[in-house]
């Protein structure tokens, strides 16, 4: 994604070392891999914190990330699939799906506005989810591996 963000200049300014290790693992690239301790270290170099609830977010400042804010990050690890999700404020999932080529309707999504999927492998998929404004966010990016 990093190379997107400069190539396109369709999302924003190039990421501060805080958020590139973060941005990079969303990037959900061919190949790639993470582990638990991996986006946990991201998280908090970006300075995201673990919520009580098991969520990371934002404790002294505004996260930023794709040209919005982070409202909230979550890793799961497990035989079955590895999944990293952000939560994104004040971003356009229309754009952000534009892009990085995510142009598949996700017709699993239970979005009111369509939300996009892309396998960028055989194992990763890349989604990038509308607006809830229930959960008090504008966009979604999610990145799953599975094994």
């Amino acid at each position: 994604m990093l190379g997107l963000a400069t190539a396109n200049g369709a999302l924003a300014a190039p990421a501060t070392n805080s958020t590139a290790a973060l941005e990079a693992l969303l990037a959900c690239k061919a190949g790639s891999d993470f582990t638990e301790a991996q986006v946990e270290q991201a998280f908090h170099a970006a300075g995201l914190r673990r919520d009580p609830g098991s969520v990371f977010e934002p404790k002294d400042k505004p996260v930023a990330l794709f040209g919005g804010t982070v409202a909230s990050a979550d890793v799961s690890v497990s035989n079955v699939h590895k999944s990293l999700h952000v939560y994104l404020n004040n971003v356009d999932h229309k754009r952000l799906a534009k892009a990085w080529s995510v142009t598949t309707v996700d017709d699993a999504a239970q979005t009111e506005e369509p939300s996009y999927v892309k396998q960028t492998d055989a194992r990763h998929t890349l989604h990038v989810g509308a607006a809830d404004d229930y959960e008090g966010y504008s966009a979604s990016v999610t990145c799953q591996i599975h094994p």
